[in-house]
């Protein structure tokens, strides 16, 4: 038994090496050419229905089978980790995941260590971060020091350029199990509209991960809207994880994505 009473599920003892290479054939076949890159972010819904998910290891076994597409895609070969359930206080990055920490993930880095930790569940405030750690919005964190700062204090506070990152080509994975709250769902269909219009680099692509009567609707709202947002419905998680590497590719790698990763 894990430290919160849930039964842990065994390691897939899986080869990563293995499953980058035949993630790599796949993208090759699909004409995907080798020295096409983008930086990947995985967004993982910390609210109170995805706790069984999250303490039994089933979503930290979700990362390993996702890091590859870090080890292949990624230009540092890592993914980004960003946490959210309701509001903008619990929209959090945690961090960077590599192949040798990727075994229970979630387990030792997000269970009861996250903001919102058992929260709700609305998607706007960690996509807003995650277009801001990229580089396509201003960044909130106040990059001012030493004098600048000082003079900045002492006249109030006086009105600054906005500061942005780096700009990044990237692909976020979203994955939640369940739909977004509705006082949200007009703001994320601002944040993902805004992303389109300005052209932003980016690919969103939404797992909705729920074995029970939950629709999904909204998910399949904003991937018909929107040409960079795609969806893929899965109804049991615990068997996703344990498919082989070109099953996985052959749900994930849709011709959408395909298509922008060629672009």
């Amino acid at each position: 038994m894990s430290e919160h009473g849930e039964a842990a599920r065994p390691p897939l003892k899986l080869d990563l090496n293995k499953a980058a290479q035949s993630l790599r054939l796949s993208l090759d076949k699909a004409g995907v050419a080798q020295n096409i890159k983008a930086e990947l972010i995985f967004d993982i819904d910390v609210s109170g229905s995805f706790e069984h998910e999250h303490e039994e290891g089933t979503t930290s076994q979700l990362i390993e089978r996702l890091v590859p597409y870090g080890m292949v895609l990624d230009p540092d070969g890592a993914m980004d980790v960003f946490t959210f359930s309701d509001g903008r206080g619990n929209a959090h990055r945690v961090g960077t995941v590599t192949p040798k920490e990727s075994e229970g993930y979630i387990l030792e880095n997000v269970v009861d260590r996250v903001p919102g930790w058992k929260g709700g569940t609305s998607y706007s405030y960690v996509l807003e971060k995650n277009l801001q750690h990229f580089g396509w919005l201003p960044c909130e964190t106040d990059h001012e020091t030493g004098l600048g700062a000082l003079i900045s204090r002492f006249f109030g506070g006086a009105r600054k350029e906005p500061h942005y990152h780096e700009q990044k080509r990237s692909i976020v994975i979203f994955v939640t199990d369940g739909e977004n709250e509705a006082s949200d769902e007009r703001r994320t269909m601002q944040v993902l509209e805004a992303s389109q219009s300005r052209g932003d680099n980016v690919y969103f692509l939404f797992i909705g991960a729920c074995e029970h009567n939950v629709d999904f609707k909204f998910l399949k709202t904003i991937a018909k809207k929107f040409e960079n947002t795609g969806v893929v419905i899965i109804r049991d998680l615990e068997a996703f994880v344990e498919k082989s590497d070109e099953e996985i590719s052959a749900e994930l790698l849709g011709p959408e994505l395909i298509s922008w990763l060629k672009s």
